[in-house]
């Protein structure tokens, strides 16, 4: 599949729009990002304000979807998260990342929508593999990645720092052969 640089594209579920965020969304992300128990394993800014909202989605506006592609995931015509592809041309990898609501937890939101992201994803940027690290606290992430068919591939011990500790991340990940066997595929 041809693609020009930074065309944004919307995606749709069964229960899910995922499009590029909108200058409108500022109250939505400000509602869902500013719960202290979201931001528990993220390097969310804490307290999270409007201005780290606004900031959030000026940035998304800007995006390079060449290399960056972040949807906003709408459930309702509400905007309860963020499912994005950051994506590594020249070595044909990307990086799958994802934030929801909690409120939304636990409802199948992020599987159904990193299905419809990681399909897209291997048409749209030929890519070889889609991987995705959590903090390895994270379990509830760790369920969402296999729920995608991604393998642990392992972890990544003091990998980053958030709020002045370092943790560690768990890595999964899942090659193009895998998702095509997956999905009954040869090309």
């Amino acid at each position: 599949m041809s693609r020009e640089p930074n065309e944004r594209v919307e995606l749709t579920t069964e229960r899910l729009l995922l499009r590029p965020f909108e200058i409108g969304d500022v109250g939505d992300v400000l509602a869902y990002a500013s719960d202290p128990e979201l931001a528990r394993f993220l390097d969310l800014p804490q307290p999270y304000t409007s201005d780290d909202a606004e900031e959030y989605v000026a940035h998304r506006l800007l995006d390079d979807w060449s290399s960056e592609a972040t949807f906003a995931i709408v459930w309702e015509r509400h905007v309860i998260g963020s499912i994005a592809l950051h994506v590594n041309a020249q070595d044909e990898v990307a990086a799958l990342g994802y934030a929801l609501a909690r409120w939304m937890w636990g409802r199948g939101i992020v599987p159904e929508a990193g299905r419809a992201v990681i399909d897209w994803g291997f048409d749209a940027y030929a890519l070889h593999k889609i991987y995705s690290r959590a903090d390895v606290r994270n379990r509830q992430s760790w369920r969402v990645m296999e729920k995608l068919g991604m393998s642990r591939e392992g972890v990544l011990r003091g990998y980053r720092k958030v709020r002045g500790e370092h943790v560690d991340d768990v890595c999964y990940g899942i090659l193009r052969e895998e998702w095509e066997r997956a999905h009954g595929d040869s090309a």
